[in-house]
């Protein structure tokens, strides 16, 4: 038993039957573990919301890794997408239930993390010497700004469970911020 496996049996039970309507137990019976098994690898159910959802921000560190032949936008842009693509894959619920974990004390699943920030800033420096990217903000204000959007659409999009279309909201946000040429 590993705590990998407890998260996934976890999840696939949030899925089908709604965070609150399944308890530890349900999860120790779908791992075949007893409660201080459970315990001993994860926290509490929040906590597996949570690190799921770093799970989900190291995804974007892979889309900013290297540099995109399409130009920095596209980078841009491709990360924020990659990441709406697995949070609809979380589902609205569940990523609502990790927003008011954070709000009931931060648990730092909303701070910028320094390894994506200091590539998302030099994409930004890139696109603004090439002259893609028009606003000549310092790229550190301009990353901030679009992840804020980022946060505030996923917040739409789970305060209307789902029915919101934040890709759109997104790209659009994204081309105002950065000042893209049309």
């Amino acid at each position: 038993m590993d705590r990998t496996t407890i998260e996934n049996a976890a999840l696939e039970l949030f899925h089908k039957r709604g965070f609150d309507a399944v308890k530890v137990q349900d999860i120790c019976a779908a791992c075949g573990i007893t409660k201080p098994t459970f315990y001993h690898y994860v926290p509490s159910k929040d906590d597996i919301l949570l690190r799921c959802y770093d799970d989900i921000v190291e995804i974007v560190e892979a889309h900013v890794a290297g540099t995109d032949p399409e130009g920095p936008v596209v980078q841009l842009l491709g990360a924020y997408l990659a990441l709406i693509d697995e949070c609809e894959r979380i589902g609205a619920d569940l990523l609502s239930r990790i927003a008011c974990s954070n709000l009931q004390e931060n648990r730092g699943s909303y701070d910028t993390r320094p390894a994506i920030t200091e590539r998302m800033e030099a994409i930004i420096a890139t696109g603004q010497r090439t002259g893609v990217i028009r606003n000549e903000a310092d790229p550190h204000q301009i990353y901030l700004s679009t992840a804020y959007l980022y946060e505030g659409l996923q917040f739409m999009w789970c305060l209307r469970r789902g029915d919101f279309d934040w890709r759109t909201q997104m790209c659009e946000g994204l081309q105002a911020i950065l000042q893209v040429k049309a």
